[in-house]
């Protein structure tokens, strides 16, 4: 009888605390807009993406097929200059051989925030170091 009455109080307890559980994890029908305005304040949304535009080029290494694209900072990148990128290999010297040219971006084929800049122009000193 006792072990009866004691799983009755724990059934009743933790139902009472699961009831609790629901009603202030469950946002009530006013909250539900408020919590949605939070939430896009907080995260980048896709309209806000397609409004967005980066200057891209597309650069080549040595001995590697396929075109990489990297982000451009400095505006004296021009096709046909060597420029070091970091990789996944680390730093490296890659030819340019695009124009840079400015797209929104929605229209890179990878989330933006994958997209690698490019250091710097490589001088005399960087070309025969890399290559």
């Amino acid at each position: 009888m006792q072990t009866i009455l004691l799983v009755s109080v724990i059934i009743i307890i933790l139902l009472i605390g699961l009831g609790m559980l629901i009603y202030f994890l469950i946002p009530k029908q006013g909250e539900q807009q408020q919590v949605k305005d939070e939430i896009e304040e907080h995260f980048v949304t896709d309209e806000q993406y397609s409004n967005e535009r980066v200057t891209v080029v597309d650069v080549q290494f040595k001995g590697y097929n396929g075109n990489f694209t990297y982000a451009v900072m400095q505006q004296e990148i021009r096709k046909g200059q060597y420029v070091l990128v970091l990789t996944q290999d680390g730093i490296r010297c890659a030819k340019v051989i695009t124009d840079p040219k400015s797209i929104k971006t929605n229209q890179l084929s990878f989330p933006p925030f994958l997209l690698q800049t490019i250091i710097c122009v490589a001088d005399e000193a960087d070309l025969e170091y890399y290559n």
